[in-house]
């Protein structure tokens, strides 16, 4: 893996699901893009306090993790599904030209959240084999998103079957990552709080037999 491209809907996604990956491709010396769909939370805190632009936020947070490059479109929170499929995949698509990647890591089809979901689509779509020169394509699981829709029955479990090994460093960027983000962590015992990171990357580590570890589904990987 050489260039790497990380698409998701929310800032914040890209961490939760990999952030950890992230930092110890980034120091061995991968080149890093970030594509973020949307650039607000409207959703979540229409109510309270109005939406906020997070582009600082991930900015802040793709710095930490030693990501050099970052894009962020304008799309809405939850909106996604109001622009449609091929307008997504379109954006995604030109993504892909741009920077050229031979790896794409995007969010799981087993997620809950209907952002995640298309998101994912799209980047799977867009690093389809014969064009895009996409070898390998790695989905990640979001703390709270793709546990609920596990547990919702709706959609299929996350079944990861590939274990990145993490050190106790890369967990500190990954949480360091995170508190860019401000309010959007929460506090045990919920998920995406500093404690519930930690608790999945010893559980996913226990799965291997490592300390620390971060899953991934890998639908597609070509070995040169």
């Amino acid at each position: 893996m050489n260039r790497l491209l990380v698409v998701v809907a929310h800032g914040d996604d890209e961490t939760l699901g990999a952030g950890a990956t992230l930092a110890r491709l980034s120091d061995s010396g991968v080149a890093i893009r970030l594509c973020v769909l949307t650039n607000d939370d409207g959703s979540r805190h229409q109510l309270s306090r109005g939406r906020t632009d997070r582009t600082a936020s991930i900015e802040k947070a793709a710095t930490t993790l030693g990501i050099k490059e970052v894009s962020v479109h304008q799309f809405g929170d939850n909106r996604l599904d109001q622009l449609g499929q091929l307008e997504l995949n379109g954006v995604v698509e030109s993504e892909v030209r741009r920077f050229s990647p031979d790896a794409v890591f995007t969010s799981s089809q087993s997620d809950l959240n209907q952002d995640h979901r298309l998101v994912g689509a799209a980047a799977r779509i867009a690093a389809r084999p014969g064009r895009s020169g996409v070898d390998e394509i790695r989905c990640f699981e979001i703390r709270s998103s793709t546990d609920w829709g596990e547990a919702s029955g709706i959609h299929p479990g996350f079944r990861p079957n590939h274990w990145q090994s993490i050190s106790e460093l890369d967990l500190q960027r990954k949480i360091e990552a995170l508190r860019a983000y401000g309010h959007e962590m929460e506090e045990w015992p919920l998920p995406r709080s500093e404690r519930g990171v930690r608790a999945l990357a010893e559980y996913r580590g226990s799965q291997v037999a490592v300390e620390y570890a971060e899953a991934f589904e890998v639908p597609r990987t070509i070995r040169r």
